[in-house]
């Protein structure tokens, strides 16, 4: 077994890109045994969150979207970006009721995990919505659009596809058979 893993030194640092979504820096590091590793790309975001909503009669209200990226048309959590200065309670519920026209009688934090801790400096903080019902319509940004879908809550997760999507749904599966 080795020594205990050190930290590396950032010497210098380029900003890519700065706007509000994201950014993006190269870093120039030295690791424990000054060896140069550069560039490595740093991604600045603002808070995740995550949210499987429940309805009161028990399914899962998830929601479609093209997701650009990886060009595909997905099925997922209830989610989206924390404003600045919003705690991720109220960023989840902006979200739900934004994206699907809900609230929640409940709303379950299940802890927060790193987005990808190798290159992305935010988290995801996960949620469970409980008693789900509809009391608007959508609010939706310029460029969303969203198809919410209901769905047999213990199957949601095999139509999930993102990785912190699929999270949401353990979590809140474990929880729910607590």
């Amino acid at each position: 077994m080795g020594a205990d893993p050190v930290p590396w030194t950032t010497v210098a640092r380029t900003t890519l890109v700065a706007d509000r979504w994201i950014t993006v820096h190269a870093d120039e590091c030295l690791d424990e045994k000054a060896r140069r590793i550069a560039p490595y790309y740093v991604l600045e975001y603002g808070e995740w969150v995550s949210v499987l909503a429940v309805d009161r009669d028990g399914d899962a209200i998830v929601v479609e979207e093209y997701r650009h990226g990886a060009g595909v048309l997905a099925l997922g959590t209830v989610g989206g970006g924390a404003e600045p200065g919003e705690s991720p309670e109220d960023a989840a519920t902006r979200e739900l009721r934004e994206e699907t026209g809900c609230v929640a009688d409940e709303l379950v934090a299940l802890g927060a995990t790193w987005a990808n801790f190798g290159t992305h400096t935010n988290k995801v903080h996960h949620f469970l919505a409980l008693g789900c019902t509809r009391v608007t319509e959508q609010s939706l940004d310029e460029h969303e659009a969203i198809v919410v879908r209901s769905l047999p809550l213990d199957r949601v997760g095999e139509h999930l596809t993102q990785s912190y999507h699929q999270l949401t749904w353990y979590k809140a599966m474990d929880r729910l058979r607590r």
